[in-house]
């Protein structure tokens, strides 16, 4: 990763973040220690409603029974207060 003075990022911000934009990143280095990354700005990847059913499609069941006692198992579901 290139590393960039504060300095140069502050002369050079539109190149510096347009490279970003393309995917490149940057350690910022203040007296020859790394203070921060300019990185880019991950997107959300949105999925249809359609490529969503397709993925959960061949899911198995879930035994709503088993499952409540596979929890009653593990968490005490009873509220108590000390006093």
């Amino acid at each position: 990763m290139p590393e960039i003075t504060p300095s140069e990022l502050r002369n050079d911000s539109s190149r510096i973040l347009s490279r970003v934009e393309r995917g490149e990143r940057f350690t910022v280095v203040r007296g020859n220690t790394p203070t921060a990354e300019v990185i880019p700005v991950q997107r959300r990847q949105y999925q249809t409603r359609a490529e969503i059913a397709e993925a959960v499609a061949n899911l198995p069941a879930v035994d709503a029974a088993r499952l409540r006692a596979d929890i009653d198992a593990v968490v005490d579901s009873d509220v108590t207060f000390d006093e």
